[in-house]
């Protein structure tokens, strides 16, 4: 038998053995076990997501599903985990843990809170009422009505989900939406954090990450679309799920500096800054190689539950922007010709997957419409970006257009629970 703990054990090739021993008293309980895997790298990373259930502001409550005893399923606060280190450390391969968890329900009262009412600053002329404010949630939620929005789905990797919006720019914003949910299903196209033992990816759970490497050692997914290094020096591989096929397109991006444009530099660290089922944002630390000394660049990337693209910040200081003097970019990596529109770019000509890339910034920029990307003024300390995809017979939220127009109305959305 096997137990998930929030997002700990639910991995194929990470399992979370039963307890030995499940306490209850009222709506707490005590609850300790074994932790074994096949090699001392997947040992690791189960200890991590187990640990991580601590102190973690991202999920205030987790959703528990143990096969030994289905009449504990349901929605927990996680107020202790522990994993102790052994004298023989990971040797044994088997680690002991303890979690100690306050049940909320079996159905709380879920509430996302959408926080944001204005459309992003941009050069581009787009205003409020043009934008298309989104919510989304396991397509098996329910008490999740939104009145006068439409509602589409989208079939992720790891579960259908339900996407509330609408395409003027109201009733979404600053709006407190209610749902409910079975814990079996509020995993269901959730965004995560990945590590990789280096065979397989396996969700991180909180903001601590393992040693891993700031370049091949993290990625970031919501079963639609997900972001990894991209084999070299400023580059970003972003696959897309289709429905049916898989992940089968996936293309390569460049962050850039310079008119030629130049790749920026190299991938020198990776901080999580937010890692919960509705959104997750990873930031990369890089050296600006190409300029007259190195200098210190971030780029945060993140990714919502539902969405087609992934957006991102890139940073520099004031000062560093002053000595520079040079422009930051994004292209594809393989010349891709693109044609215009409002904020931003999109393919010329559809793929083999019969898609279209597209790339947006609220900035003014100049376009390379022969590679496939832009570059922003040299004057620039923060470039932000998105990097979309526009699937096979796209229609209503997934056009180019609704999923642009989208991202200019930016919202930040926090979960919380509470007994009904």
């Amino acid at each position: 038998m096997t137990i998930y703990l929030g997002r700990a054990g639910r991995d194929t090739g990470l399992t979370l053995n039963s307890p030995a021993t499940w306490s209850v008293n009222g709506d707490e309980v005590d609850a300790n076990g074994a932790l074994t895997a096949t090699s001392a790298a997947k040992l690791v990373l189960l200890r991590a997501q187990v640990a991580g259930l601590a102190d973690n502001p991202d999920e205030p409550v987790i959703a528990v599903n143990w096969a030994g005893d289905v009449s504990s399923d349901g929605f927990y606060e996680v107020l202790d985990a522990q994993v102790p280190m052994p004298p023989r450390g990971l040797a044994a391969l088997k680690l002991d843990w303890r979690v100690r968890l306050r049940r909320v329900g079996v159905y709380p009262d879920l509430t996302s809170l959408m926080v944001g009412n204005t459309v992003r600053t941009n050069a581009h002329g787009i205003v409020k009422g043009g934008t298309v404010p989104w919510w989304a949630v396991p397509d098996d939620a329910t008490m999740d009505y939104v009145p006068s929005a439409s509602a589409a789905t989208r079939v992720a990797e790891t579960g259908t989900v339900k996407i509330w919006y609408r395409t003027n720019g109201t009733v979404l914003y600053n709006r407190t939406n209610r749902w409910a949910c079975a814990a079996s299903d509020y995993y269901d196209g959730a965004a995560r954090v990945e590590v990789t033992d280096g065979s397989s990816w396996y969700a991180l759970v909180g903001q601590r990450l393992p040693n891993t490497s700031p370049t091949f050692g993290w990625r970031i997914n919501n079963g639609l679309v997900r972001v990894s290094y991209g084999g070299s020096d400023g580059l970003l591989t972003v696959e897309h799920y289709l429905s049916g096929l898989g992940w089968v397109v996936s293309k390569t991006y460049k962050l850039t500096v310079t008119t030629a444009p130049s790749t920026i530099g190299a991938y020198r660290t990776v901080t999580v800054k937010r890692n919960s089922p509705e959104v997750v944002t990873v930031r990369l630390g890089l050296d600006q190689s190409n300029g007259p000394v190195p200098a210190a660049v971030t780029v945060d990337l993140t990714l919502r539950r539902g969405a087609l693209w992934v957006e991102g910040v890139m940073s520099r200081t004031a000062e560093a922007v002053t000595y520079l003097a040079n422009q930051m970019g994004i292209y594809r990596n393989t010349a891709e010709a693109a044609t215009t529109f409002t904020g931003g770019i999109r393919a010329n000509a559809a793929d083999a997957s019969s898609g279209y890339y597209w790339l947006a910034t609220s900035l003014s920029k100049t376009n390379d419409l022969t590679q496939g990307g832009f570059y922003v003024s040299s004057g620039v300390n923060d470039f932000d970006f998105a990097i979309g995809y526009q699937p096979p017979s796209a229609t209503g939220i997934d056009t180019v257009t609704n999923q642009v127009y989208a991202y200019f109305g930016p919202i930040d959305e926090t979960v919380v629970a509470a007994r009904r």
